[in-house]
Formats: structure tokens, C-alpha cells, sequence
């Protein structure tokens, strides 16, 4: 037999260049597949966490319309529980009214305050002194001296506000404020709410100061269409089990029918 003709070397560069593109073709499609599913997961998220938000305001807004009518929402120890599609909302409702706007009452309140929280005598006095700086313009300090060397004796920037205080975390920033007070602080304080403490036993911390500074406190008014001004700070907790949760926190003011003749019956004024 006639010896057989060796094949040309070219055929098997050509078959390494076709197995080598077989391969980085199924390295390119196991990789767009994995980015499809990551991208697929993240915009799932995304949907049910746009969906929990969702829930979560709308059932603030339904809420402050409940409580509007008189109707009661919640509380923290038996929040009310709704179904909105596949979320699940716990709807609770703390009425500002029983808490001291540190903006509006006197330094000797916020010292009972403080007193009724459990800090001592000499500090109360001290950070009461500090809140009441911070929103008056003067440059000299209710406790003596400039308020601008008790920022420099902690080593801190002056920060006084010469403004009344936007939330209560801007508590925080005066000289000798702790985080551990302003925790228990912030359960009694509200910038939102106008008038008196509202409390019908009058055991809170914040009845006591206002008792404490000889000055009187009203009771809660009972269930009806409100007749005035009246905030309430509205949660809502929005779950898909295993998949989203959001939570939204609104402080609402709700106007009865003669506050509200020349606005809104109720106004959000804030969302956090």
C-alpha cells in the first residue's frame, strides 16, 4: 500500500482556534446567565422593597384619616395589624400631645424632666441650663459666663444653635448631653406638639415636670372628630415575610373643622 499523504498541520491550528472559541462562547454564556440572575435578584428586591414602602405609607395616611374621624389606630404594647396585597403592616399611633416641646417651656420644666428620667439634681440643672442656650441668640449663658467657653472646655465646636431646636436629636449636641439621657430624653420631648402635656393619670415623667414647675397639665381627650390642633406620630412597619421590610415613621397634624377651614384637615410634617 502507497504510504498515506500526512495531513497539513493547518487542520489541527484550525480545530485548537474552534475548541479555544467553544470554550470562551460557554465561559461568555455561563457569565451573562450568572449576571442575569444577579440582575433578576437585585431588581426583585427592589420591586418588593418599593412595594413594603408603598404599603408602609399608604397605610401612615390611612391611619391619620382614622384618627382623624376619632377612631383608634394602635399602640406600641397591640399595634393594628393590616394586609395590603402581599405586605403586612403594624400600624401604631403615640399622641405628641402627652410629650414637652423643649422649644416652648421654661428651663425649669426641662430640669423636672430630667429629674423624672433619673438624672440627678446638679446635671438636670446643668443640660437644662445647656437646652435653654441653645435656642436663645444672647451670647452670654443662663448658667454664667459666655455659652461659647462651655463648647471650648469640651473641646468641642461651638455649635449653639441661636434657633429653636428641629428635632430632638439636635439635643445631642449640647456639651454634656450623653447618648444613654438623650435615649431616655427623646421618649418625652417633641418639637411638633403645641400647647400642654395631655396625660389622664399624670404619672408620666412629663406631667411630673409640669407639675413639678407649678403649672398645670390637661387631661386626654376622649375618642371624637378632633376639634383642634392635635399631632400624632404615626409607624408603620411593612413586611414581606422573608423578603422586604420598611418602616416609616410620620408625625402628622390633624385640624378639626374649625381649625382646618382654610387648609388641609391633615398635614404631614415630617416623614422619617
Amino acid at each position: 500500500m502507497p504510504p498515506r499523504p500526512a495531513r497539513p498541520r493547518s487542520r489541527g491550528f484550525a480545530l485548537v482556534i474552534v475548541l479555544w472559541s467553544l470554550g470562551m462562547l460557554a465561559l461568555l454564556g455561563t457569565q451573562l446567565t450568572a449576571t442575569t440572575r444577579v440582575q433578576l435578584r437585585l431588581a426583585t428586591q427592589a420591586r418588593d422593597q418599593a412595594e413594603a414602602e408603598a404599603a408602609a405609607d399608604g397605610a401612615a395616611r390611612e391611619a391619620a384619616f382614622i384618627l382623624l374621624g376619632g377612631g383608634r389606630v394602635g399602640s406600641p404594647a397591640r399595634p393594628m395589624r393590616v394586609r395590603v396585597g402581599e405586605v403586612d403592616v403594624n400600624i401604631l399611633a403615640e399622641d405628641e400631645a402627652a410629650k414637652i416641646n423643649p422649644n416652648a417651656v421654661s428651663k425649669d420644666v426641662l430640669r423636672g424632666l430630667l429629674v423624672a428620667i433619673g438624672v440627678d439634681q446638679a446635671r438636670a440643672a446643668l443640660l437644662a441650663g445647656e437646652i435653654a442656650d441653645w435656642r436663645t441668640r444672647s451670647q452670654d449663658s443662663v448658667l454664667g459666663g459666655l455659652k461659647i467657653d462651655q463648647y471650648r472646655d469640651h473641646g468641642l465646636p461651638y455649635r449653639s444653635g441661636d434657633h429653636p431646636f428641629y428635632s430632638v436629636d439636635e439635643i445631642g449636641l449640647i456639651p454634656d448631653m450623653t447618648p444613654e439621657i438623650l435615649a431616655r430624653l427623646r421618649l418625652w420631648l417633641s418639637v411638633y406638639h403645641e400647647g400642654g402635656v395631655s396625660d389622664p393619670s399624670g404619672a408620666s415623667p412629663a406631667a411630673a415636670a409640669i407639675g413639678d414647675a407649678g403649672m398645670s397639665h390637661s387631661g386626654a381627650a376622649g375618642p371624637g372628630f378632633v376639634s383642634g390642633n392635635v399631632v400624632w406620630r404615626v409607624t408603620a412597619a411593612a413586611v414581606i415575610p422573608g423578603r422586604a421590610r420598611f418602616v416609616r415613621s410620620a408625625v402628622v397634624r390633624l385640624r378639626g373643622e374649625a381649625t382646618a377651614a382654610d387648609g388641609d384637615p391633615v398635614q404631614i410634617l415630617t416623614w422619617e
